[in-house]
């Protein structure tokens, strides 16, 4: 179970940070709705085991810049690599 979990989170996280992610995800610097629909996914996915993450997806659900979305992005990369 946690392996198609993880795999579907590092799925959705490189298509976010990809070469074309950026223009794809962003508009001036703000995450755009689909953006926003792949962090709510990694959200749904990740928040019963990650809790440590939280105020990192409060904060990019408050302020969805580039800088935020990318601390929230460290903090579950983090998190995954701790269920190892």
């Amino acid at each position: 179970m946690p392996s198609k979990f993880v795999s579907e989170v590092l799925k959705i996280i490189n298509e976010i940070v990809s070469a074309n992610g950026y223009e794809k995800f962003f508009s001036n610097d703000i995450l755009n709705s689909e953006g926003r629909k792949r962090i709510e996914k990694i959200a749904k996915l990740t928040l019963n085991k990650c809790k440590q993450t939280k105020p990192y997806l409060a904060k990019v659900r408050r302020k969805p810049t580039y800088n935020s979305v990318m601390k929230y992005f460290e903090s579950i990369l983090k998190c995954l690599e701790e269920l190892k």
